[in-house]
């Protein structure tokens, strides 16, 4: 490592620069820029950011192409678009990321409105589907102008509080129309991500919905962690100790000095890759298929 390469952090300017840098980045909002929707938006031709449906549960990790993934994503949008039975009206879709689900159902003839949070998604959308009436703010702070035939969130009640979320599904939908959610939900108070599924089904009765379906499609779901898994085991980690090797040849010194951000970033991958193993995630959530109506 050569002086050259270590004066910025000497500097005094480049400090208060580092300082102004800090401060003009601090106030970051995941619901208003999201980098990783930024890049799936890259990867995927689908424009969906769920797990995808696979008819095959059984297929193994390796014979899974981008491409039977994007048909997986297809297959799941389909499925959602089969319980939707009232085309006079217009649908909201709930949480509805890049708009993949929702150009799908605007090309098989449904009206559809969609909120989301993120001002990236917000922008992608009014860009591409510009037919497609998107409000941006929280499903919380929506205010709708009209009662909708079919209220959805797909993979999107979770970031919601499970209150608020009935409330205002009251407050959006038509009488006699339909919710459906496709969402994934805890089994247990020991393990975290999603709503409990048990409090989801107090909620329902609480609200006075009835329940007209009730799936759970967790085996057509654990193909997408397989594959996930699969690939940080085989790709990510090797690459990245790949890049940790070459790092140690070539700058010794800021390798040595570097030893607990390195620490840190491999408890964050440790940690990321715990959430998508498919034995913890089957043993501990259910991926569910609901389609409510109000009683």
């Amino acid at each position: 490592m050569q002086v050259k390469e270590l004066l910025p952090f000497i500097n005094p300017v480049q400090w208060i620069r580092a300082g102004s840098y800090a401060r003009k980045h601090s106030h970051f909002q995941r619901s208003a820029n999201d980098p990783e929707l930024h890049l799936y938006s890259k990867i995927l031709n689908s424009r969906m950011l769920h797990y995808g449906y696979f008819d095959d549960t059984e297929i193994i990790p390796e014979e899974i192409s981008l491409a039977m993934f994007e048909r997986a994503q297809a297959r799941y949008a389909g499925m959602i678009m089969e319980h939707i039975t009232d085309r006079d009206n217009v649908v909201l879709d709930v949480g509805c990321g890049l708009g993949g689900l929702a150009g799908m159902m605007r090309s098989n003839g449904f009206e559809t409105e969609v909120v989301t949070p993120d001002a990236n998604q917000a922008a992608f959308i009014m860009e591409t589907l510009p037919l497609i009436r998107c409000h941006q703010c929280k499903f919380e702070n929506f205010e709708p102008a009209m009662k909708y035939g079919t209220l959805i969130n797909a993979e999107s009640l979770q970031y919601i509080n499970l209150a608020k979320a009935f409330r205002k599904a009251e407050e959006s939908i038509q009488p006699g129309g339909k919710w459906i959610i496709a969402d994934y939900f805890r089994t247990s108070d020991d393990s975290r991500g999603g709503h409990l599924l048990s409090d989801f089904l107090g909620k329902a009765a609480e609200y006075n919905w009835k329940i007209e379906l009730e799936r759970n499609i967790t085996p057509n779901v654990l193909p997408t962690l397989r594959f996930l898994t699969m690939y940080i085991g085989r790709i990510v980690l090797p690459l990245k100790e790949y890049g940790y090797e070459k790092f140690r040849l070539k700058r010794p010194r800021l390798y040595f000095l570097s030893g607990k951000l390195r620490e840190k970033v491999d408890r964050k991958i440790l940690k990321e890759t715990a959430v998508i193993d498919p034995e913890i995630f089957a043993g501990r959530r259910r991926y569910m298929l609901f389609v409510l109506k109000k009683a």
